[in-house]
Formats: C-alpha cells, sequence, structure tokens
C-alpha cells in the first residue's frame, strides 16, 4: 500500500538481559496473524503446555487446552531468551522491502 517504516534502534546488538520470556498461547497467536511465527523459530524457544503453581507445599498444575478452535495449532506457550526473539524480529523487518532498520 507504499507504507514506509523507518525503525532506529539505540543498539542494534542483542540485549544481554538475564531474563527469560514466557509467551502465552495467544500471544504465539497474535505473532502468526502478524506472519511472524518464524520468529519463535531458531531461538532455542521450548515449549510450555502448562504452569505448576507452589504455594505452602501445595501443587496445583494448570493445561492449556489440548483443541482450541481459534488456533490454527494446539495451543501451547514457548519460554525463549528474550535477546534472540528480539534478535530475530529485528532480522524480519530488516528483510522487508520497505522496512529501513538502523542503530541511532
Amino acid at each position: 500500500d507504499g507504507r514506509r517504516v523507518h525503525v532506529i534502534e539505540r543498539d542494534m546488538r542483542e540485549p544481554q538481559r538475564m531474563m527469560g520470556e514466557l509467551m502465552q498461547p495467544g500471544g504465539r497467536l497474535l505473532l502468526s496473524k502478524l506472519g511472524l511465527q518464524d520468529c519463535l523459530e531458531g531461538i532455542d524457544a521450548q515449549i510450555s503446555t502448562g504452569l505448576a503453581l507452589y504455594k505452602d507445599g501445595n501443587e496445583a498444575v494448570a493445561s492449556y487446552p489440548v483443541e482450541d478452535k481459534n488456533f490454527p495449532y494446539e495451543p501451547s506457550a514457548r519460554t525463549f531468551h528474550n535477546g534472540r526473539f528480539v534478535q530475530r524480529l529485528r532480522q524480519k523487518a530488516s528483510s522487508l522491502p520497505n522496512v529501513r532498520l538502523e542503530e541511532g
């Protein structure tokens, strides 16, 4: 449609925060709708099918539903390093002809 995007990043190096991310199934669905689902590939993302909660010696397990008509795939979360994901998003953006990515 003729739009152009100019992205200016303060620092193009991979962020080195000692922090991981948990992307819930809804976040993965949104990535898919935006055509960005491949940004979770090649970054050592791990599958999470639910959560375990612990408090005062008690445990509760919360699993994601096995099937959901809103998802084109099995609903599951992904855990990954934030910096690797950021780099993949930058690579994807810079590969588009209408996007200019620079450090500044």
